[in-house]
This record gives C-alpha cells, sequence and structure tokens, in this order.
C-alpha cells in the first residue's frame, strides 16, 4: 500500500506542473483548453510542490508526510473545481489520495517482539577463539534495572497560563518501606529544575531527580491539608494543598464525574526527554493511562490567590474533549543501568539457565559452552520488566574478540510497547568498552486511531529514547576482580523523522 501511495502521490504531483506551464506560456498544453492565469498558475505549481514533497517524505519514512499530503490535496481539489471542465478527472487521484492516508492511519498491526523467534547465535571463534574452559563457572552482568515503587501519579500543566515560578505540578502517591506512605508534589519550575514538596512520612531519594528536567532544586517537607489522589470508575479524585518556599498557598483540586466509560492504554511517558544530565535512563511505563475528560469535571490550580486555567489536549481523544491533565493508577518506575563505579560482582554458574541474582532474573544461552545472558528481568508485583539481546550479550570474563555487536529490546506489559536499540562490546587490550544507544526508539502499542494519529503529529514520544547513549569501561582488578565505571550522557539526533 505504501509504494502505490506514493506512486500516486507523485505522478499527481507531477500532473500539476502542466497547469503551470500553460499559464506562463513555457509550451502548448492541449489537454487543458481553458485559460489559466498566472496567479492560477502559481497555484497549480504549489499544489505540484507540495505534493511532491509529500511523496519524497513518505519515501524516507518521515513523520510528517502527511500534512503536506492533505494539504496538497485540498489545494489540487480547489484547481479541480475552478477548472472542472478541464480538471474533473483529478478528483479520482484526490479521492484514491485521501481514501489512502485514512487506511494508512487506520490499518494497524500491534508490535511483535524480535526476541520472539529462534536465537540468533554469535560466532563463538569471533567472540572467544581460545576461551580456556575452566572459566566458564562464572559470568558478569553490567546490567541492572533499578524500581522506584508507586502507587498512583497525576500530572496537570499550566505551561500555557504559567506562574512566575512554576509550569506544573506532579502529585504522586507512595506506600512502601523505601520511600514511605504519603504523598509528595513534584513542582515543575519555568527554568527546567523542580522543586519536590513531600509529607513528612516520605523520604524521597535526591539523587533520584537528575532524570527531571535540569534536576532537583529544593526539596522540601511540608505538612499537606487533605492530601488525597483517587482514581475510580469515573475518573480523576484529587485534592492537595501546602505552602510553597515563598510563603505561597498552592491548591490542586480535581473532581471528575464523567459519564463517558474510560478508554485507557499503556504508555511509555516521555519524561527523559527533559532531563539534561541523566544519571540512568528512566523507564516510566504506565498503565491504565488516561486523561481527565472536560466535560463534568472540576479541575483547577490556584497559587497565592490566583486560578490558572490547566492546558487541554489539541485532539479529542475516544470522541471526548480531554484536558491535558493525566493520571496513572498503576504506574512501574524504573531506570536503567543507573551511573557505577566499583568493582563487579563475578556470578557463579552451575549449568542452569537460569540464575537470581541482585532482584534480578538472568536468563542465559550456551554458545557452545560458553553462558552468556540472552534476558535479564526484574519483577515488581505484578509487573515485570525486561531487557532482552539478540544475539546473546557475549560473556565478558572470556570475551577475547575484537568486536561484538547485536540489538537489545527492552519491554514490560504488551500495552507498553518496546524500546529497541544496539548494543556494542569492543576490546582493546585489557579494556572493555560497552555501549547501548536506544536508536530504534519507543515502538508504542497503539490500538486507538486517535493515538497513532497524536504519535505521527508528535515524534518526541516514539524518539526520545534515541537521544541516550549510555557507555561503560571494564578492567581487571586486584583479586581476578573487575571494575566498571559507566554514565549515560544525551545525544544529537536529527528530529525531522
Amino acid at each position: 500500500m505504501k509504494i502505490a501511495l506514493i506512486s500516486i502521490i507523485l505522478i499527481h504531483g507531477f500532473i500539476h506542473i502542466i497547469g503551470f506551464v500553460k499559464s506562463f506560456g513555457l509550451a502548448e498544453v492541449k489537454e487543458l483548453t481553458l485559460p489559466i492565469s498566472r496567479v492560477w498558475g502559481i497555484i497549480w505549481f504549489i499544489t505540484a510542490f507540495i505534493l511532491i514533497l509529500a511523496g519524497v517524505l513518505l519515501l524516507l519514512n518521515i513523520s510528517a508526510w502527511w500534512i503536506p499530503a492533505i494539504t496538497g490535496t485540498i489545494l489540487s481539489q480547489v484547481t479541480v473545481f475552478a477548472f472542472w471542465k478541464d480538471a474533473r478527472y483529478g478528483s479520482i487521484p484526490n479521492m484514491i489520495i485521501l481514501m489512502l492516508i485514512i487506511t494508512f492511519f487506520i490499518r494497524y498491526t500491534p508490535p511483535v517482539s524480535i526476541m520472539s523467534g529462534e536465537i540468533t547465535m554469535a560466532s563463538y571463534e569471533e567472540r572467544y577463539d581460545s576461551a580456556d574452559k575452566d572459566y566458564f563457572s562464572h559470568f558478569m552482568n553490567p546490567f541492572e534495572i533499578s524500581i522506584i515503587p508507586m502507587e498512583r501519579l497525576l500530572l496537570v500543566n499550566i505551561e500555557n497560563d504559567p506562574d512566575s515560578i512554576y509550569i506544573g505540578f506532579e502529585p504522586q502517591v507512595f506506600d512502601d518501606e523505601i520511600t514511605g506512605t504519603g504523598m509528595l508534589v513534584i513542582a515543575w519550575r519555568s527554568d527546567g529544575m523542580v522543586d519536590v514538596y513531600h509529607q513528612p512520612p516520605i523520604s524521597p531519594d535526591p539523587d533520584g531527580y537528575d532524570i527531571a528536567g535540569q534536576g532537583l532544586k529544593n526539596l522540601v517537607v511540608r505538612e499537606m491539608k487533605e492530601a488525597m489522589l483517587e482514581i475510580n470508575d469515573q475518573g480523576a479524585q484529587a485534592a492537595v494543598s501546602f505552602e510553597d518556599i515563598y510563603g505561597r498557598l498552592i491548591r490542586l483540586k480535581i473532581t471528575e464525574n464523567s459519564t463517558r466509560p474510560r478508554k485507557p492504554f499503556g504508555l511509555l511517558a516521555p519524561m527523559g526527554l527533559a532531563a539534561e544530565n541523566p544519571s540512568a535512563m528512566p523507564l516510566i511505563l504506565l498503565h491504565d493511562f488516561y486523561f481527565v475528560r472536560r466535560n463534568n469535571t472540576e479541575l483547577s490550580v490556584t497559587i497565592n490567590g490566583r486560578n490558572h486555567t490547566t492546558d487541554l489536549l489539541p485532539l479529542p481523544l475516544d470522541f471526548t474533549r480531554m484536558t491535558f491533565a493525566r493520571y496513572c493508577p498503576d504506574p512501574l518506575i524504573a531506570t536503567l543501568n543507573p551511573a557505577f563505579d566499583g568493582i563487579m560482582n563475578r556470578i557463579s554458574w552451575n549449568e542452569n539457565l537460569t540464575v537470581h541474582h541482585n532482584d534480578h532474573i538472568i536468563e542465559l544461552a550456551l554458545n557452545r559452552n560458553v553462558p552468556e545472558i540472552l534476558k535479564i528481568l526484574r519483577i515488581h508485583g505484578h509487573h515485570t520488566i525486561s531487557l532482552a539481546f539478540s544475539p546473546a550479550f557475549p560473556n565478558l570474563e572470556v570475551f577475547e574478540g575484537e568486536v561484538a555487536e547485536g540489538r537489545f529490546e527492552i519491554s514490560g506489559d504488551v500495552s507498553t510497547g518496546f524500546i529497541r536499540g544496539e548494543y556494542k562490546v569492543t576490546r582493546s587490550g585489557d579494556l572493555l568498552s560497552v555501549e547501548m544507544i536506544p536508536s530504534g526508539g519507543w515502538v508504542p502499542n497503539a490500538s486507538k486511531l486517535s493515538l497513532r494519529f497524536l504519535y505521527t503529529v508528535e515524534p518526541m514520544f516514539r524518539q526520545w529514547p534515541t537521544t541516550y547513549h549510555w557507555s561503560a569501561e571494564i578492567q581487571p582488578d586486584h583479586d581476578a576482580s573487575f571494575r566498571m565505571r559507566s554514565n549515560w550522557e544525551r545525544i544529537h539526533v536529527d528530529e525531522s523523522d
């Protein structure tokens, strides 16, 4: 279908050049009997340019192709109506293009894991050459999936009607032994940093907020009156008030009483998009995620007595007008490979291809008789995050090759899609270098037409992981151990796609 659509758009675009040629007398065009002024000739040329541009963008897999395609088709139909006697048959390709565009958005195939097929095996000789069999009783795992327990969360933006300091608020509810029981509110600042206000029972880790924008500005203990966040069949119900560090009273209230049924979906939140110097890659997997609906909803954000208008979602969702306030009653908050500088633990292997180590389940595959990492799982409650490799990640302790490359995939619940990328291991003497780049971005499971449209209009949802790059250096230390230094950095990518 894609090739057919490209062909029709390009051919239709080139045909419109005929009107421009006739209007300027560049050649005799017998097919057009009606006179065409130069103004209309320019319109024919603009239409041709826009349609050809749309075809080229689609050919290059640039997601914004549909914008010039629809624009060019509308302009084309305008010229058809203006010169109906000669151009009436141009309505046919216009209708075909519009129908194919609609079909392009409607047709949907859920993403399938690239790791679901047979295991791809790497060349033993290229990886291990003359490795000694005695070393095969251990392997090393340079990867870590950390979990931040959280019960539920809510995000409310006021970027279109901002405060002098804050542009949004994010109440979060905790109930665990690590963070405590209660609520905290992330206050997103206009300077890119965040202030975190939390109830006394909560003990948030200040080092964990470098994944949020430009990092933590203030961490403040506050008594919070009527701190409540609940989610039911009617939607979100929330209320919290506290005094900020400037002595101003901040009040947030949501009472949603919609009669329409909720139709939630899964999402990888693009929180990592704002982080400038992250110590880890954030994996904010939001299950049962949805927006606060406009109708039958009381939604207010008041700062120092002034009520701020909250942002709206520009597109309807499920044929319903939405605010941009959104919530999740079942989040899974994780980080991948937090920055590390220390001794790596060698993990014993006793020929069992499933190993439990430091809250992780590690599934191994044998490359001949060498254990390699096939998948790493981290389970939290009823959710599981997995990091899978194809071919399996090499056994670093006995790796003797120059380069080992492959793909990786990060996945959780099927509703939250996949993150895909490439890994690379290189050796220079005793130094091993490991890299991971999520170059494939996020592959969403967008079963809703409105979501597919949203992810097309806003490609940052899918592309933000591609700006992350993880690197680690591993070398022998004393007593047959290994030291690893690892970190993340943000990299520039071409955001035109």
